[in-house]
């Protein structure tokens, strides 16, 4: 997988001025704006993988579910980036058939917090980039790195001076970044990726760099 340094990727879509974050209205909304990519969160509830971040006793029969998601992106022609987050332990291996079915030629990654995802999914395609999701870093980031389940560490900006208790040679996207002066900072340090609320804020600070 390549992307370019410095990729902006609009997390939940973009969700202001009424919009739903992980509706398909906010992820339309960052495919006109022409978001390199598009991070989004996925879970298994009453049988069906829907989109949802929290993982809680709310009703989801009328959220939209991960097939309309790829339908979405099939019908829009997007070819952007996709990092897709599985929330819980469940849901790993029919997340990854109905990606295969969809059949889309965008660049993505599968990235979790829990370890049983990232280990079934990587002992369903051996060639997948997967993504180790965590706050800072801990000593299973050297196993599950050492063990060729993940290619990245992916982590919330606050403990960036820990990114050096993880494996040095794994590239990092950090979330979620919407204060401008983390965003200025990162950006002057050519960083791997962020995934931002704001994608206007994040485009504006990587023309200043």
């Amino acid at each position: 997988m390549h992307l370019p340094k410095r990729t902006i990727i609009a997390h939940r879509g973009v969700h202001d001025r009424g919009t739903k974050e992980n509706s398909l209205a906010a992820f339309q909304r960052a495919i006109d704006m022409d978001a390199e990519g598009l991070e989004l969160d996925v879970q298994l509830a009453n049988h069906r993988l829907v989109l949802k971040h929290d993982i809680n006793a709310e009703e989801t029969k009328n959220l939209p579910t991960f097939k309309d998601f790829l339908a979405l992106i099939k019908a829009s022609h997007y070819d952007g980036f996709l990092l897709i987050e599985l929330k819980g332990r469940d849901g790993a291996k029919e997340l990854y058939k109905q990606l295969q079915a969809a059949g889309l030629s965008n660049q993505l990654m599968l990235q979790s917090f829990w370890e049983q995802p990232l280990r079934e999914w990587r002992a369903l395609d051996k060639r997948i980039p997967i993504g180790y999701l965590r706050h800072y870093p801990n000593r299973l980031c050297w196993r599950l790195a050492k063990d060729k389940i993940i290619q990245q560490v992916n982590l919330d900006y606050r403990y960036a001076p820990l990114r050096l208790l993880s494996p040095w040679w794994l590239p990092t996207y950090w979330w979620t970044i919407n204060r401008p002066s983390v965003m200025g900072l990162l950006m002057h340090l050519n960083v791997a990726a962020v995934i931002t609320d704001d994608i206007k804020q994040a485009l504006k600070y990587r023309k200043r760099k």
